[in-house]
């Protein structure tokens, strides 16, 4: 069975080094490598249409002002259901590793593993396997007992806020309205949770900001106050990934 793969990661030195460090130390060959969401899709229809799509495509789960890679892994897996596909991300939270194996991933490696890791990921899911990163399947087991116990539009919710979607993208997306997206979100249970498991304010995507701001906060302070140096500087580099509602 041929041996290809496909990357897509925004940072090109870690995507041309991943690349170099894969080729040199396996059978596997890259067909190709992309830092966008439309790049790659644009080059799998070429090869798809040459008849020679890659065997596996690594992605990472976020791309400097564009949709997510839940997204991409999704769109993928339906579009080409034979390629198989590895998340290599910088993101470890459990939330966002379901996330990304329900998305249509059969592997999830974070960018903190052991180089080796990767590979053993690689082989295992081209075998038909599926494989999460050792360190990260305790947390995984605890997060999904936590999501067995709620209904499927809790479920939903937190789906889509591990999406990175405001709130009004949420309401537009299930059909409900603002303020039910807002009591979810708000209570006790979930907001422990999603903080504990890469969710609301502490979302992994959400990065930078400190664990006693909320985004709520921010935006309050912000849009009401005109917002200090701080908190302006804080969303401003952190625009394309922090979601205003």
């Amino acid at each position: 069975m041929s041996k290809t793969f496909y990357i897509v990661d925004d940072h090109e030195m870690l995507r041309l080094g991943t690349i170099s460090y894969i080729q040199n130390n396996s059978a596997w060959i890259c067909t190709g490598n992309s830092g966008s969401y439309d790049t790659a899709l644009l080059e799998l229809e070429k090869f798809s249409k040459l008849g020679k799509l890659p065997s596996l495509v690594i992605s990472d789960l976020n791309f400097y002002g564009e949709d997510t890679g839940f997204s991409l892994v999704r769109k993928i897996h339906d579009l080409y259901p034979e390629v198989k596909i590895v998340v290599f991300s910088m993101f470890f939270a459990p939330g966002v590793v379901q996330n990304a194996m329900q998305s249509g991933a059969s592997g999830y490696v974070s960018k903190n593993a052991f180089s080796s890791e990767l590979l053993l990921c690689m082989d295992k899911v081209m075998a038909g396997e599926t494989f999460i990163q050792s360190e990260l399947e305790q947390s995984l087991q605890q997060f999904t007992a936590f999501t067995d116990a709620l209904t499927r539009r809790e479920k939903d919710v937190l789906n889509l806020l591990l999406r990175r979607m405001s709130n009004d993208q949420i309401s537009d997306e299930l059909g409900i309205k603002r303020r039910a997206v807002e009591n979810y979100i708000s209570r006790k249970g979930a907001r422990s949770a999603f903080r504990r498991n890469g969710g609301e304010s502490r979302n992994p995507v959400w990065r930078g900001m400190p664990r006693s701001w909320t985004d709520t906060e921010c935006r309050t302070q912000f849009d009401h106050k005109g917002g200090s140096k701080k908190i302006k500087k804080r969303l401003d580099s952190d625009a394309s990934i922090l979601p205003i509602n």
